[in-house]
């Protein structure tokens, strides 16, 4: 037959039309398009007259579609048959229905007339699908429908009570027969309902008598009039018996839940909750308006910083026979963070499901009892150690003035050399002095820890004091000299000479007996709201074990050196209470850097408590 086209002429075409008038595609047997009238829209592979004119369908169609299609063509092919069968026809927007009618056109030809059934396809799918999630629905919910004739008193029942009927099948009962196995005390308000519709559209439950008392829940949701004033009335009916029970119960472990003091929560294996007591919302500043279902559990608890470490925690579960018992801590923006005592387990629900619990319990202020046992332990066994060293070292320091003083005494009324007894003078005066510092600083330790720490305020040309101090010290400073860093014009503020002093002058002390040879610098310098000042010497330098405690009590920087090790103590002590701070920079043989801020208007309390500006 000549390949031209087909249907432009009159008689073929008149000849097609009348066996449809859906889309005709006229294919050679190997399936190769010839001629095409289009009567489909909105077909991704058909889209106009020409759309497959000339190519092969066997090539074009996808496979899921050929694997029905094209032995269905042979088919006709070979036995001239008729084939009449619907196809489905995927396409990158959604699934297509087409219903086709192939037969033999000649010997070298077949007609195909396609019909699209999309719509009808999807609808009858969706109705299948839609009464059989009604019948398994019913099933599950144990409900039923039901009408009643108020003409002729005959109630009409089709589902799954499970109670007087469990088929899906509709039975027909006379109402008085039902009536029988109602609870007597409810018989007349259904009645009621049925005969005369006086409750109206409402709920109504009762009860019926078989075994034992079962719950019935009834819903009047359409009434039709009927003949001479009758009505026929339509529902549904549910076992709530179930329910009632489940609820009761429900409701006791919802209260028990809710109100325990401990946070409980599930989750899905995702990590998504599902659930959260009120105790675990609180804790975790959860409103009562947000769905629960928008938190994860990784943004709760920091043992799970994100999906992933959750996953590994699930798979840790699994490992241990779907329970774990963990420490667990609870970060928060306003709060300390919280630790608690965490079992986790993983249950299955009745739909297959997998949901993780979690049971947390607060054992902070246990934590933190504990914690605070354990540091006053160490705190007091710490203490004890130093106290014994500082008692033993005391020892030595007092006696050790104490020998030269009572030694040098005595044999001064024996020396009659001048220049002698002047040099034993002064050295009995030496150690009178390193006498004195020990019982001041003792006696300072001792009104700091009673709190009878007094401060005198007073004005203080600061410029001036340390220049003093440097002046002083610099005549027993051998092989060190002391210079001064100081702003080109004098400052003064507030705050207690004396005690600026000591410690200026405790920490100069300190960087003369560190640094045998070399330099050290005093100054301040201005800062917003706050004058700093340093001391910094080239010496020794301080180990960095020594760092961290430095400005602890009987800690020394040299344990052969003289001295009681409360002296940095009692300077830091001193630098607190006027409002400031204290730090120190060290490099092992490279000298240190002691450096203290004092705010230049400070709180002072009077003996009641009252803050004063100074």
């Amino acid at each position: 037959m000549d390949t031209e086209s087909i249907l432009r002429n009159e008689n073929h075409a008149a000849r097609l039309l009348e066996i449809t008038c859906d889309t005709l595609l006229l294919l050679r047997n190997d399936g190769t398009c010839i001629d095409m009238i289009v009567k489909t829209e909105n077909n991704p592979y058909i889209n106009d007259q020409y759309t497959l004119l000339g190519k092969n369908l066997f090539e074009v169609l996808p496979r899921e579609t050929l694997h029905d299609f094209k032995p269905a063509v042979e088919s006709v092919v070979d036995t001239g048959e008729i084939s009449n069968a619907n196809y489905d026809l995927p396409a990158p927007d959604k699934m297509y229905y087409f219903k086709c009618i192939i037969q033999k056109y000649d010997d070298n030809h077949i007609l195909c007339q396609y019909r699209d059934i999309t719509v009808r396809s999807q609808m009858k799918k969706n109705l299948q699908l839609a009464n059989e999630r009604l019948v398994e629905t019913s099933r599950a919910a144990r409900m039923g429908y039901w009408s009643y004739n108020t003409s002729t008193k005959i109630l009409r029942y089709a589902g799954y009570v499970g109670i007087l009927f469990d088929t899906n099948e509709e039975i027909s009962i006379p109402l008085d027969k039902y009536l029988a196995q109602v609870f007597p005390e409810d018989r007349i308000k259904l009645r009621k309902l049925l005969e005369n519709n006086q409750i109206g559209h409402e709920v109504f439950e009762f009860r019926v008598i078989k075994d034992k008392i079962y719950f019935l829940r009834l819903k009047v949701v359409n009434i039709h009039h009927a003949e001479e004033g009758h009505q026929i009335i339509e529902g549904y009916i549910q076992n709530i018996d179930d329910i009632i029970s489940s609820w009761n119960e429900l409701r006791m472990i919802t209260l028990a839940v809710n109100n325990s003091n401990d946070s409980i929560f599930a989750t899905k294996i995702d990590g998504s909750l599902i659930f959260a007591n009120q105790s675990c919302r609180k804790l975790h500043e959860i409103p009562e308006d947000i769905d629960i279902t928008r938190c994860v559990t990784y943004e709760l608890l920091d043992n799970f910083p994100d999906q992933s470490a959750w996953d590994n925690f699930i798979r840790e579960l699994r490992v241990n026979n779907d329970m774990l018992q963990y420490i667990c801590n609870h970060p928060f923006p306003n709060y300390n963070v919280i630790s608690s005592d965490c079992v986790s387990y993983i249950v299955q629900n009745e739909y297959g499901e997998y949901i993780v619990w979690n049971h947390c319990r607060d054992i902070s202020e246990q934590i933190r009892y504990e914690n605070e046992l354990r540091k006053a332990k160490e705190k007091a066994e710490e203490s004890d150690q130093l106290k014994s060293a500082f008692i033993s070292n005391m020892s030595h320091e007092i006696r050790t003035p104490l020998n030269a003083i009572v030694g040098f005494s005595a044999v001064m009324s024996d020396i009659d050399n001048r220049e002698e007894r002047k040099k034993f003078q002064e050295i009995i005066e030496s150690n009178n002095k390193r006498l004195l510092t020990l019982i001041n600083e003792v006696l300072d330790l001792s009104k700091i820890e009673s709190g009878k720490f007094e401060l005198v305020l007073t004005p203080v040309n600061i410029s001036e004091l340390c220049n003093e101090i440097v002046i002083t010290h610099q005549l027993n400073a051998e092989g060190v000299s002391l210079k001064l860093d100081l702003p080109d014009e004098d400052f003064c503020f507030t705050t207690d000479k004396n005690r600026l002093t000591q410690v200026l002058s405790n920490l100069i002390t300190n960087a003369i007996k560190f640094t045998p040879h070399g330099t050290i610098t005093v100054g301040y310098r201005l800062r917003t709201a706050l004058v700093e000042f340093f001391v910094e010497d080239n010496g020794i330098g301080i180990a960095k074990d020594k760092l961290d405690t430095i400005f602890d009590r009987f800690v020394k920087l040299n344990d052969f050196a003289p001295g009681t090790g409360l002296g940095l103590s009692i300077c830091k002590s001193i630098i607190e209470r006027l409002g400031g701070d204290i730090s120190v920079a060290s490099e092992q043989g490279e000298g240190s850097l002691f450096s203290f801020r004092l705010p230049l208007v400070m709180l002072a309390y009077d003996e009641e408590g009252t803050v004063n500006i100074s």
